[in-house]
């Protein structure tokens, strides 16, 4: 896989011709032909001077498949600050009229009908929707190391919720002030590599988080703030993350791949504004705000026959990720495109332009 999507940018990025000289930001509209060695990434620097829309401008184009195989005679419209690819819609010629003796019969051809383009969100928006959601994202425990538990109530409720008092445990009582937070997990299903079939880690949900309100020698009392999923007695808690309605996109600093490795809610297949997790984190690199392609090796059909084992076929790109959140060996991703369905296993490179 590598290897093929090095190639498709290598092949734009050698046969790179300058843009002609307009404005950052167009005061009317304007038309740009794509000419051959034109990248989304050179369009979007050239014309609104920010190199890192490229993303939103695939995104909002449903009929770019793969950000990097943009064509020669494709064109775009710049204005107010945006770039959108204008489509290109085949002409349906009328057919011409039908002549009965004695009268003459003109039949009218009906109007061809455009179906409404499916819009994908920008990242960016992508991103601002799910955290509205207040839903809490999770991650896959690898090597991680829970900070305390939750022990009990002020009541014998078996489910706790906003605003209720509770007793924790801290494993270093000595770091724990009045007023730190603390997010609360939930275990799930222990997570096996669906590529290498080994064990991988542990599904943590995020229940929600907790607000340390009193430290009575070795009791320490919260109170429960936003909740998220049901929190029961027992409840792991890790270091509090504020969240982030926006994320700042950004390069890979490096060449990174990896696998997807399972969904959020343990469905067999992902979609757009899904949430993904694959096995690259921070010990590889990876951060917050690069953009994931998600792809997977293209299978000769039946009719290639007895050759069909000789082809090396380009990979079928199936969409797009912003990380979200990481993790030493594991992260979160949110999809933001999708031209095809996902599902645990699927290959993913960090783009690094």
């Amino acid at each position: 896989m590598n290897k093929q999507i090095r190639v498709w940018l290598s092949l734009l990025s050698l046969l790179m011709i300058g843009l002609p000289s307009l404005s950052a930001v167009a005061a009317e509209t304007r038309t740009y032909t794509i000419k051959q060695g034109d990248t989304l990434w050179g369009i979007s620097e050239k014309f609104i001077k920010d190199p890192y829309y490229w993303p939103s401008l695939w995104a909002n184009n449903p009929d770019i498949t793969n950000p990097h195989l943009i064509y020669p005679g494709q064109r775009v419209r710049i204005y107010n600050g945006r770039i959108e690819l204008v489509p290109e819609y085949p002409v349906v010629e009328e057919p011409a009229p039908v002549v009965e003796a004695p009268a003459q019969v003109i039949v009218e051809a009906p109007a061809p009908v455009v179906a409404e383009p499916i819009v994908a969100p920008e990242p960016e928006k992508a991103v601002a929707q799910f955290m509205a959601t207040g839903s809490g994202d999770g991650f896959i425990r690898t090597d991680e190391k829970e900070l305390g538990r939750l022990i009990d109530s002020v009541d014998a409720r078996a489910l706790l919720t906003k605003n209720d008092l509770v007793f924790l445990y801290m494993e270093n009582l000595g770091q724990v002030q009045v007023g730190d937070i603390y997010s609360l997990y939930g275990r799930g299903q222990k997570v096996t590599h669906p590529v290498t079939k080994k064990k991988f880690g542990t599904m943590m949900y995020e229940l929600g988080f907790v607000q340390i309100t009193a430290i009575n020698a070795k009791t320490v009392v919260g109170k429960i703030g936003e909740v998220y999923r049901e929190i029961e007695r027992g409840a792991e808690l890790f270091e509090y993350v504020s969240p982030q309605n926006e994320i700042e996109l950004k390069k890979a600093s490096g060449e990174l791949s990896g696998h997807i490795i399972s969904g959020q809610q343990d469905k067999m297949t992902q979609g757009e504004n899904d949430i993904i997790y694959i096995d690259l984190g921070l010990n590889t690199g990876l951060q917050v705000g690069n953009i994931l392609y998600i792809s997977r090796p293209r299978q000769a059909t039946e009719l290639a026959g007895k050759e069909k084992e000789l082809l090396q076929l380009p990979d079928d790109l199936l969409g797009a990720a912003v990380v979200i959140s990481t993790g030493n060996q594991s992260s979160a991703a949110l999809i933001f495109k999708s031209t095809s369905e996902m599902h645990a296993g699927d290959q993913v490179m960090a783009a690094t332009e």
